[in-house]
């Protein structure tokens, strides 16, 4: 048996011996989905010769990107944030007096941890949406769906349930 396979790969809890930087997930990820999406796109562009379904392609792989680069650039240099927010004057960010899981954020706002709330709201915004092709019959629900939405998420944010 070699030295290799003879040393452990856990400690007592579990995996705290490899210490892997979970940050770098999900910008990898968005930043794959949105490179395969373009070669998607260039291999549809040069076999199809349809352009609403190649635009549809490379509008999707920039979002992807997009979206990758900034999880790529948020968890590069959480220090250099703190020193621009000094520099800019924003005391309570640069403190970080919000302490993490009150739900607070750094502005003294507090938002729930767990609410129904936002996917009535969605739900509301996805049916009015729909109304405006539909009609009027579904403008109304959705509408009054959306208000009662965001009437609800008002009320829990304002009375901390």
């Amino acid at each position: 048996m070699t030295d290799q396979a003879a040393r452990p790969t856990e400690g007592p809890q579990g995996h705290e011996l490899r210490q892997a930087d979970d940050r770098k997930v999900p910008w990898r990820v968005f930043g794959a989905i949105g490179a395969i999406l373009g070669v998607i796109a260039l291999i549809y562009w040069g076999t199809s010769y349809e352009e609403a379904g190649v635009v549809m392609l490379v509008v999707a792989a920039v979002l992807g990107l997009w979206v990758g680069v900034y999880l790529w650039l948020q968890q590069r240099e959480p220090a250099a944030r703190i020193d621009a927010a000094v520099a800019a004057g924003d005391a309570i960010a640069a403190e970080g007096r919000a302490e993490p899981g009150t739900g607070e954020a750094e502005d003294g706002h507090y938002l729930p941890h767990a609410s129904v709330w936002p996917f009535a709201i969605g739900v509301g915004a996805a049916t009015l949406a729909n109304g405006l092709v539909l009609g009027l019959w579904v403008i109304v629900p959705g509408a009054v769906l959306l208000v009662v939405g965001i009437a609800g998420f008002v009320r829990q944010t304002r009375h901390r349930d």
